[in-house]
């Protein structure tokens, strides 16, 4: 009895297909972590957002840097010293909050619970102290609060919507050379 080329089981001419990468995964790394969702995103920012106002809110409180009053009296247009002011307490208290966590794990604690964290762009791995917190973080902050009417707005809007790009990376992961993944 003669075989066909059909009978023949030992797999030698037999295909097998992968599935393709979804479109959550950055192009060019298959096996790379998955990008972290835009909802995702926006929810760890809003964590972190609220923890900053409730510990600004409590420095205020104690008078430790600026007061209640000190608020009161900036009026309806505050001066340039007092927005720096502010804002410069907003910057301390994020990297009392967040230092060693971005340094250590790559997260905010807004990120953390929400299980994505900040890895390089080209390697996908641990991002250096100098890019999360020098470049990610206070060089982007330094630009937003350049003391031109509306430049804070302008550029935290142009920041946002660049999560809209394929590679979901806003300005400050462009300049910092950083993208956000999900930890599963």
């Amino acid at each position: 009895m003669r075989m066909s080329d059909n009978d023949n089981n030992s797999g030698g001419d037999q295909r097998t297909y992968e599935t393709p990468a979804t479109t959550s995964k950055e192009a060019g790394t298959p096996g790379g972590p998955e990008l972290a969702g835009r909802g995702v995103r926006l929810g760890a920012y809003l964590v972190d957002s609220l923890i900053l106002v409730i510990v600004f809110l409590v420095v205020v409180a104690s008078g430790f840097w600026i007061t209640f009053d000190d608020i009161i009296q900036m009026g309806t247009l505050p001066s340039t010293n007092d927005v720096l002011q502010v804002m410069m307490v907003f910057a301390v208290v994020f990297m009392v909050i967040n230092g060693y966590l971005l340094v250590m794990r790559g997260q905010t604690v807004g990120k953390l619970m929400l299980g994505i964290r900040i890895v390089d762009s080209a390697t996908g791995g641990k991002v250096s102290a100098a890019k999360v917190l020098g470049l990610r973080y206070i060089v982007f902050f330094g630009l937003q609060i350049i003391p031109v009417f509306g430049m804070m707005e302008l550029v935290s809007l142009f920041d946002a919507v660049f999560i809209f790009r394929d590679d979901r990376r806003c300005l400050h992961d462009l300049l910092a050379g950083t993208k956000v993944v999900s930890n599963s």
